[in-house]
């Protein structure tokens, strides 16, 4: 009987223990309770950072979307006033250029007169000569037989030794 007393007093400690009569069974379901509520804290924290990136991408779009709008301008506003400067340098550049709708007939003049009034007329001269070995080498030796129109600020002249 002493047997038998002990085995149910062991069965009656094993079916505590199954249970949940021990105590160390209420220690790990607090244990898991608590570690439920820090994986929930930390889930919580986690969509909180991830919608403080979205916030922090969304303002770093705009500012860059602000700035592109800024740097287009500031191009626009550069490339009118370039517009502008090449505008004004252009007039003035026609401005200082003399009106000059014909350069002055030199034909029959010597070499030297005729070189004298082009260049007082605001051209420069070259001369060509076709009758002479070496080119023209006393200027006032030599007659203009034809003059060509201005091409710029330059007229070309004929210029012969030997009459035309």
């Amino acid at each position: 009987m002493k047997i038998l007393s002990v085995l149910v007093a062991g069965l009656l400690a094993l079916g505590l223990t199954a249970c949940g009569g021990d105590s160390s069974s209420d220690v790990s379901t607090q244990e898991a309770a608590a570690s439920s509520t820090k994986i929930e804290e930390l889930k919580l924290e986690k969509e909180k950072a991830e919608a403080e990136a979205e916030s922090v991408k969304a303002k770093a779009a705009q500012e860059a979307r602000k700035t592109k709008t800024a740097a287009r301008k500031a191009a626009k506003r550069a490339a009118a006033k370039q517009r502008a400067q090449a505008q004004n340098e252009e007039a003035a550049a026609e401005e200082e250029e003399p009106e000059t709708a014909e350069a002055p007939d030199v034909v029959g003049l010597r070499l030297p007169q005729a070189r004298t009034a082009l260049e007082a007329a605001g051209y420069q001269v070259r001369a060509e000569n076709t009758d002479t070995t070496f080119g023209i080498v006393v200027p006032s030796h030599y007659t203009v037989c034809e003059q060509s129109e201005p091409q710029g600020d330059t007229v070309n002249v004929l210029a012969q030794k030997y009459g035309c």
